[in-house]
């Protein structure tokens, strides 16, 4: 193995963490999440030669990801809770931009300071879909709710969270 390979696979072998969140942040999708990760993890050592030793890994990496992530949304296109592709180029932007680790870490708190002071109602959904990674209509049968409802409150919620820890990220530059 050469030295580039070498470097390549350390490289892609450390960032495993930081790009299964990045594809998750993209796609709120925990099976999606998982096989998006491996095809991006294909792609990668497929054009391991175009890789630059020296250079940002990780936004590289990141890219790459992305264009995975959108190709998995044109597979999945009849779905209803498929995020547009403004939101998904949005959401990557905004996170690839913070491929230092210092500012993921800034993120990490800011979001963990923010999950700590949720409703019990607000905590049961997001542990619902994102650690248990179930559908909206098995929420739905499991909140007592309508489809349609869960979708809202989820999407309520989520965009609460994103104020919280925008603000906290704020206040913490602030400071």
């Amino acid at each position: 193995m050469n030295d580039a390979t070498a470097e390549l696979v350390s490289k892609l072998t450390s960032s495993q963490i930081r790009l299964q969140a990045y594809i998750f942040t993209l796609t709120a999708d925990r099976e999606a999440t998982q096989d998006i990760l491996q095809s991006t993890n294909l792609v990668i050592w497929d054009k391991a030669g175009e890789f630059v030793p020296g250079t940002n890994f990780i936004a590289w990496a990141f890219q790459i990801a992305r264009y995975q992530v959108l190709a998995h949304r044109k597979k999945q296109i009849r779905s209803r809770l498929v995020f547009s592709d403004e939101l998904v180029s949005e959401l990557a932007d905004a996170v690839s931009v913070d491929t230092q680790d210092d500012v993921f870490q800034t993120r990490q708190a800011a979001l963990g300071k923010c999950l700590e002071g949720i409703t019990p109602e607000q905590r049961k959904l997001f542990l619902l879909r994102y650690r248990n990674g179930l559908r909206m209509r098995d929420i739905a049968t499991e909140v007592g709710k309508t489809v349609s409802a869960v979708e809202k409150m989820i999407a309520r919620f989520r965009a609460a969270l994103l104020r919280c820890v925008e603000s906290r990220i704020a206040e913490e530059i602030a400071s």
